[in-house]
């Protein structure tokens, strides 16, 4: 399975390397990346130790193919919801739609990210990783800065600090669930998009 079923793209790899890649996020997500060993992979998907090296030369190319993958479904999401004609609400819907999505289909991706990748020191410490969290924030902060000019969005705090509060309230929900390995029911989904869009919208004092 591929997290593009929230995109709704169909994957196209070879099914040896998509094995290695689902195996590869199994064993991350439970293990984590430092204490995970190319021969865990192998083991996990069920092929020789060598096989798994002639498609990927290490642990470190197998954990970037599966991180591009994260980004690519996300920002092509982001970039559909920006072009969209959809009011500046129902796109930031759209956004924890589509993070909800996965983490109910592929939730190792979500734990992945959350662990390795958004709280990530190594990761972080490449330009590489900057520069995606920086085209994240970038999207985001478009809609945001979108929803300013309509008249939507109150304009008198900067849009890059809305984008952080939004993404930080889907960071928090999404830590949680994955710490504590919830199910996500077609009713909690929809308290989750409603309490974090209310708040955010409207914030959290009475009246």
């Amino acid at each position: 399975m591929s997290i593009n079923i929230c995109y709704g793209m169909a994957m196209d790899k070879p099914d040896r390397e998509r094995i290695i890649i689902d195996a590869a996020l199994k064993v991350f997500s439970r293990k984590g990346y430092a204490d995970t060993r190319m021969a865990d992979i192998a083991r996990e998907a069920e092929m020789s130790y060598g096989l798994v090296y002639h498609y990927f030369e290490n642990k470190e190319k197998l954990f970037d193919a599966i991180v591009e993958e994260w980004w690519t479904g996300f920002f092509n999401k982001l970039e559909v919801l920006k072009k969209s004609l959809q009011p500046t609400d129902e796109k930031l819907i759209g956004i924890i739609r589509y993070l909800l999505c996965v983490y109910a289909n592929e939730p190792n991706q979500i734990s992945l990210f959350i662990t390795e990748v958004s709280r990530g020191f190594v990761y972080h410490a490449h330009s590489k990783g900057r520069d995606k969290f920086n085209g994240l924030f970038a999207l985001c902060e478009e809609i945001i800065l979108e929803g300013q000019t309509n008249g939507f969005l109150r304009s008198d705090i900067q849009a890059r600090y809305l984008t952080y509060v939004f993404l930080g309230a889907i960071d928090t929900f999404l830590s949680v669930m994955i710490l504590g390995e919830e199910t996500l029911t077609p009713g909690r989904e929809k308290r989750i998009i409603d309490g974090i869009i209310q708040v955010f919208l409207h914030g959290a004092a009475k009246g």
